[in-house]
């Protein structure tokens, strides 16, 4: 019941959230067929929500079994689509009797062809590789099968890789791509013959198809060099801002493939490229500007200061009339919560919640006082807040190329030469070792 209600405001929330999401092969998701979409797990809660936010069909979803302990927190989560899935932590081996019933559900959601969604690592890391697969989507794949014989041909698994540029920073791109569809049934002759076996070939076919939809750095050591080559490659492409939502795959592809060359060459080349990189980038810090500013140069300044003063007076009633809500909501994420993987997704909930406290409590003001002209003011201060996240965001872009203008041309030649020297290396590296 709260699902449809609760959709059109997440989804709102999300578009304010992010800059960017972008959603490719989404077309591989069969329609009106038994659907599991199996994913990573990079944030405490926030994959399922860009999902069930953008994606046609209603999703019904895996959670650990201590969100439910208290019956209003269950009550809740189940109407939003919700189930429990049990863990030997969550309350020993009589909580694992429990999952029984959610096995149930779900084998009942996909005899009636739903979609469900389970994030497939069982445990959430920011971290760009893939952990360890739980077999809980193997069992639910191939114990509907095995449960309905006659009325379901086929359970689709679909792969669906979960990356964020930044996963615990509000403002920063979403790259989620869907892999092929895993046909269960094609499991299931090595399932009926060795139950444990049958769900360990499937689970390992699901980690393979998986990996291909994911920015993957086999190493930590690594992590920096990749991130540096990823900043230099984002301003590379040009984005545009708006739709929010893209339904392609041209930046994540371009990750993973910066990624993956990396994971494939030598130590001795990645030393190489690990000291250019460090050398670039301390200059640009050196001289206080950024790769963007330096490689996009200067772009009509004066055009820009004239949209700067004439948008300054909506942003400042747009920052003031939003700052109440979203500074609570940043308060509550930076002094309630402890665990990076769960401080963008509080922070993001909050900001739901505290937006529509907010907003009732503005409206519940129109409506005792007959000051009905407060409803359109409200809507377009709410409006202004959106306008306000584009301004800042402009401006720090102008700021950046004005302290890029100030270099000498000796400075700034430099840098590009930097710059260009360092492409040219990881191409030629990229090349020899495909």
């Amino acid at each position: 019941m709260l699902y449809p209600i609760v959709r059109p405001i997440a989804r709102l929330g999300l578009k304010a959230f992010y800059r960017k999401i972008y959603l490719s092969h989404v077309e591989r998701i069969p329609q009106k067929e038994a659907v599991i979409l199996a994913a990573n797990h990079p944030t405490a809660f926030l994959e399922p929500c860009i999902l069930a936010c953008f994606l046609g069909q209603p999703l019904y979803f895996l959670a650990r079994g201590d969100l439910f302990e208290k019956p209003f927190y269950a009550k809740l989560l189940r109407g939003l689509n919700i189930l429990p899935v049990f863990r030997l932590k969550d309350g020993g081996y009589g909580k694992l009797k429990d999952n029984y019933s959610t096995f149930e559900a779900c084998y009942e959601a996909l005899a009636k062809r739903k979609t469900i969604m389970i994030l497939a690592e069982g445990r959430t890391k920011q971290e760009k590789r893939l952990g360890g697969l739980q077999k809980g989507t193997a069992r639910i794949a191939l114990g509907t099968l095995e449960r309905y014989p006659n009325g379901l041909e086929e359970v689709y698994i679909v792969p669906v890789g979960v990356n964020f540029t930044y996963a615990d920073q509000p403002r920063s791109e979403v790259m989620i791509d869907f892999g092929e569809p895993i046909l269960a049934s094609h499991f299931l002759q090595e399932f009926k013959a060795n139950s444990n076996q049958g769900m360990a070939t499937l689970t390992d076919t699901l980690r393979d198809k998986l990996e291909q939809c994911m920015v993957i750095i086999d190493h930590p050591e690594d992590e920096q060099l990749v991130e540096y080559l990823h900043r230099i490659y984002r301003n590379e492409r040009a984005v545009s801002e708006l739709p929010v939502v893209a339904y392609h795959g041209g930046p994540l592809e371009s990750e993973k493939e910066v990624s993956a060359t990396v994971n494939r060459l030598p130590e001795k080349e990645k030393q190489v490229l690990r000291r250019q990189a460090e050398d670039y980038f301390m200059e640009l810090r050196r001289h206080g500007v950024n790769d963007q500013a330096v490689v996009r140069g200067q772009q009509n300044i004066f055009l820009a200061r004239i949209a700067l003063i004439l948008g300054f007076p909506l942003f400042l009633l747009g920052l003031l009339w939003n700052y109440p809500p979203t500074w609570l909501a940043k308060y509550i994420s930076d002094t309630q919560v402890a665990t990076l993987e769960f401080k963008a997704p509080v922070r993001w909930a909050a900001n739901l919640g505290t937006y529509l406290t907010y907003l009732l409590g503005w409206i519940l003001l129109a409506a005792f006082s007959g000051a009905w002209i407060l409803i359109p003011i409200i809507v377009s201060l709410l409006l202004m807040g959106y306008f306000a996240l584009y301004y800042s965001e402009f401006y720090g872009r102008y700021r950046s190329s004005m302290k890029a203008s100030r270099l000498s041309p000796q400075v700034k030649a430099g840098l590009l030469n930097k710059r260009t020297a360092l492409i040219q290396a990881f191409k030629k590296m990229a090349a020899s070792y495909v």
